[in-house]
């Protein structure tokens, strides 16, 4: 059978049962791990399970577990108010070693409005000087040093098995506290005071790059009309745009470096958006973490055969990626397309799956995983 895990919030958890529902994913649905969330994004959810209350909306960002707060330096995490005096993590731990479940952490590290409104120094900044307010920039020292201690907190105290890793990297514009889209690739490189440090340190003239860009910019806002090139393209026309782009993927790629060196777990990374966005070099990161993973939230087979087969000339192995697969509609209207799903990456040699999500699926599709799992 294939390596199993399911995405999960702490809340779902609390509220139906810490024990009872990580008996029911390990002995009835065949998990062998559950990918908690331990630092998570604002959101406005849909609970199916429960009998009543079933929407959550959170407006902060957040960390779901009691901190060791002195391995923390000039950001000090959030955590949610939602816990009250309960420690969601702790009481979770424990009843994934009581149902013998591996219990990996889900971190959101740097999509995160409460820090970067808290810490508007250190969040990214666009380049006509708008400072970001959901988002972190890994550049900043002060940055690396939280995602490295918030790390390290989760290993030393909770008895993780596996460190996932979402948004360790550039968030880019597009994805905000809002989660709003406005499709202007341009706008997501960061121009603030680390970047700019570091910019010159690689002898990229950073000012004229900085007015090119915004110049660009400037032409989308006043004529209504889209940016059409890619940074891609760009990069042929624009001085040191290519530089500054390698820049960011090596700022990137050595802080996954030194957060792999700082703990002493498996860390597995999950690629999401245009590398040019975000900084995250698939082929380098892939050098580093224990595993890397895509997300094919998709009802055509075809589609996951082809994320897995580009994916697969760059990575170590078809045994590093982790692929997953969202499990209840629209992606997967049955079982027989989840299942489907899965096939095509395990045709492949793909044996590491997780999926999307516990508490937003409905109950009946848990049989579904069950199925695509054996």
């Amino acid at each position: 059978m294939p390596d199993a895990t399911m995405w999960t919030y702490p809340w779902d958890l609390r509220d139906e049962g810490y024990d009872a529902v990580l008996r029911k994913l390990r002995e009835e649905v065949k998990l062998d791990a559950i990918n908690l969330a331990s630092a998570y994004h604002t959101f406005d959810m849909l609970r199916p399970h429960l009998p009543a209350n079933n929407t959550l909306a959170v407006s902060q960002s957040a960390i779901y577990f009691e901190p060791q707060k002195s391995l923390y330096g000039a950001i000090k995490p959030h955590v949610s108010p939602l816990m009250q005096n309960e420690n969601w993590w702790g009481e979770a731990a424990k009843a994934a070693s009581s149902a013998g479940i591996n219990l990996n952490s889900w971190t959101v590290f740097f999509h995160n409005s409460y820090q970067a409104q808290s810490h508007p120094e250190c969040a990214e900044v666009r380049c006509t000087g708008d400072p970001s307010t959901s988002a972190l920039c890994p550049a900043n020292p002060d940055v690396r040093a939280f995602a490295i201690a918030l790390s390290r907190d989760l290993v030393l105290n909770y008895g993780i098995s596996l460190l996932e890793c979402e948004s360790l990297a550039y968030s880019g514009w597009g994805h905000l506290h809002y989660h709003a889209k406005h499709g202007i690739d341009l706008f997501s490189l960061c121009f603030c005071d680390s970047c700019k440090k570091q910019a010159m340190e690689a002898n990229i003239d950073i000012a004229q790059l900085q007015s090119a860009v915004t110049a660009k910019i400037r032409m989308a806002f006043d004529t209504g009309q889209p940016v059409r090139e890619t940074i891609t393209e760009l990069k042929r026309t624009i001085p040191d745009l290519a530089a500054f782009d390698a820049m960011r993927e090596e700022i990137v790629t050595s802080l996954v470096r030194e957060l792999k060196a700082s703990v002493d777990v498996p860390l597995s990374y999950i690629l999401m958006g245009d590398s040019t966005i975000t900084g995250s070099n698939p082929k380098a990161i892939a050098q580093i973490a224990d595993s890397v993973e895509i997300l094919s939230y998709t009802a055509d087979p075809q589609r996951t055969r082809t994320r897995v087969s580009e994916l697969l000339p760059i990575i170590q192995s078809p045994d590093q990626l982790v692929v997953g697969l969202q499990a209840y509609p629209p992606a997967s209207p049955d079982a027989k397309t989840l299942c489907a799903n899965l096939q095509a990456a395990r045709e492949q040699g793909v044996t590491k799956f997780a999926f999307y999500n516990y508490g937003i699926m409905p109950l009946s599709a848990l049989d579904w995983v069950r199925q695509a799992i054996q």
